[in-house]
């Protein structure tokens, strides 16, 4: 019986999502996903978005609310392959977030992008509690208004 329920353990083990945190400090869509649950936070996972000045072009759309926001918030995450990756597309955002030497945006709300590890996050608003959260997890934005 012990034999049989230790198998059983190790194919319920195998057959994990694949998606799990690492735990530690924010690199990619998953740890960042945990980080803002970890700050009471609740995160919606809304669906894929994407961006044709960014490469990747998908990310996954997700929706902040609860916690210290007073109203819920629109996050685009995108996920690259290295950190190297992600810092040379980032470094091809314009300093005000308007877009890229051949892409311009006319964005809905002021854009912020932040980049941290594997992940550039783009929030379009203005609410400081959004971007404070932000700024403490993922550092200064590194483009936008």
């Amino acid at each position: 019986m012990k034999s049989l329920l230790a198998l059983l353990a190790l194919v319920l083990a195998a057959c994990g999502t694949g998606a799990q945190s690492h735990g530690g400090p924010v690199q990619d869509q998953v740890s960042l996903i945990d980080t803002l649950r970890g700050k009471n936070l609740i995160v919606d996972i809304s669906g894929t978005v994407s961006q044709p000045f960014l490469n990747p072009q998908s990310g996954t759309a997700v929706r902040l609310s609860a916690g210290s926001l007073t109203t819920p918030a629109d996050l685009q995450l995108f996920e690259y392959g290295s950190s190297t990756a992600a810092s040379a597309d980032a470094k091809r955002i314009s300093p005000d977030g308007s877009g890229t030497p051949t892409t311009r945006i006319s964005w809905t709300a002021p854009p912020h992008f932040f980049l941290k590890g594997r992940v550039l996050t783009l929030y379009l608003g203005s609410d400081s509690g959004v971007l404070s959260v932000l700024k403490s997890l993922l550092g200064p934005q590194i483009a936008g208004s």
